[in-house]
């Protein structure tokens, strides 16, 4: 999984609750090292342990794991990529351009198998002015986390929404298919069609570790 994914959750472990209790999720998680480098790709399993593991010491069911992840997430980006949302003038826009943010969070990868099989997680299938349809295909079966930051995004724009499940992965189904409604979402300024590269050089600007931004 991309290393910006856990380096998130680290950084706010670290900062909120104090280096001993990030070391105590580390060892309930069975993890030697905690990695976040963001232009690293780290194993699936052990990013997973890591989340369960922070949801017990806190306290936190999945879901309320999730909850609390997507707000880090969606507060970190703000201060660190401020372009994904200056970018996007609703919460349609905005997770619309989600599969490319996406992909651009992992161009730093220098594996080109696993560049791809970042790529490939997200596919927008079907869109108009109300609705957004997107594919989410990946063995972590994180739809919950989609879901949350289905909300999540929808509070950060002061809109509201409803998001279905059409298909999931925990059903049977070879993917998720979360089919998004949006309210009517007040006007902004329209997003230049040179989104893509300006999203590129924004995340040349925060540094691939922790200690390199200290």
């Amino acid at each position: 999984m991309i290393g910006l994914i856990q380096r998130i959750l680290i950084d706010h472990i670290e900062e909120a609750y104090g280096e001993e209790t990030l070391a105590a999720i580390r060892q309930r998680a069975g993890l030697e090292t905690l990695g976040r480098r963001i232009d690293t790709d780290y194993a699936d399993a052990d990013t997973l342990a890591l989340f369960a593991a922070a949801g017990e010491h806190l306290g936190l069911d999945h879901e309320a794991m999730m909850t609390r992840y997507a707000d880090l997430f969606i507060r970190w980006t703000r201060v660190h990529y401020p372009m994904f949302f200056s970018l996007a003038e609703s919460a349609r826009a905005f997770l619309g351009r989600q599969p490319r943010i996406h992909a651009t969070l992992g161009a730093g990868l220098h594996d080109e198998t696993l560049k791809a099989r970042v790529n490939d997680k997200f596919r927008v299938v079907d869109e108009d002015e109300a609705t957004l349809t997107v594919e989410y295909r990946s063995d972590n079966g994180l739809c919950s986390l989609y879901r949350a930051l289905f909300l999540r995004v929808l509070e950060e724009y002061g809109e509201t929404g409803e998001i279905i499940e059409a298909r999931c992965r925990h059903r049977g189904d070879e993917c998720c298919r979360f089919v998004m409604h949006f309210e009517t979402a007040p006007a902004r300024s329209p997003v230049s069609a040179g989104a893509g590269v300006l999203l590129e050089a924004e995340l040349k600007k925060v540094p691939v570790t922790r200690e390199a931004r200290e």
